[in-house]
C-alpha cells in the first residue's frame, strides 16, 4: 500500500473546511449589511399636540381615553391620538380605560404604531418591531403601505375622461 491517497484526502478535507468557513463568513457579512439600522426611542415623552410636527420614533405618556380592539386613544392633557398595537393587541386586554400608560413607537399617517407599552408599575410589554409599516399586515391581506391612517384602502383612480 502507498501513502498517496491519505495526503489527497487531507487536502480535500482541508479545502472543504475552508469553503464552509468562507461561506459562513460571507453569510455573516451579508446579513450584517442587510439588517436595518437600530433606532432608539427618545427617553423623554413628547406632548401629543406636537406629534404632527414630529416624525419617526416617539415616546408619549398619558391616560387611555377609549379602546377599540387592538387600538386605543391616549390623552395627555394637551391632545389625543390613536395608538395601534398591531397583532399583539388582538384578542387581548393590554390597556383599559383610564389607565396611565407610556407608549414608544413610530408616529406616521396620523397615529402611533406602538412597539412598547409601559404601565404605571413599569412593566414593559414589547409589541413588535419599531422599524415601520413593512413589518405589519392587515387581516384582509392589504399591506400597510396601501393603507391610510383611517384604516381604509385608498379609493380607486377616477375613470379616464372620454374624448
Amino acid at each position: 500500500m502507498t501513502d498517496t491517497p491519505k495526503p489527497r484526502r487531507l487536502t480535500l478535507a482541508l479545502a472543504a473546511i475552508g469553503l464552509v468557513a468562507a461561506g459562513g463568513i460571507a453569510g455573516g457579512v451579508a446579513s450584517h449589511t442587510m439588517r436595518p439600522a437600530i433606532e432608539m426611542a427618545p427617553l423623554h415623552a413628547v406632548a401629543i399636540r406636537t406629534l404632527p410636527t414630529a416624525s419617526g420614533i416617539v415616546t408619549i405618556r398619558g391616560r387611555v381615553a377609549e379602546t377599540y380592539g387592538n387600538k386605543f386613544v391616549i390623552d395627555d392633557g394637551t391632545a389625543r391620538t390613536l395608538v395601534d398595537t398591531g397583532h399583539a393587541g388582538d384578542d387581548s386586554k393590554l390597556v383599559g380605560d383610564g389607565m396611565p400608560i407610556t407608549v414608544q413607537g413610530r408616529f406616521e399617517r396620523g397615529f402611533v404604531r406602538a412597539s412598547f407599552l409601559v404601565d404605571a408599575a413599569g412593566k414593559v410589554t414589547a409589541l413588535g418591531p419599531i422599524d415601520g409599516p413593512h413589518d405589519r399586515h392587515w387581516p384582509d391581506g392589504l399591506d400597510d403601505d396601501r393603507m391610510h391612517g383611517d384604516g381604509m384602502a385608498p379609493p380607486p383612480p377616477p375613470p379616464a375622461a372620454a374624448g
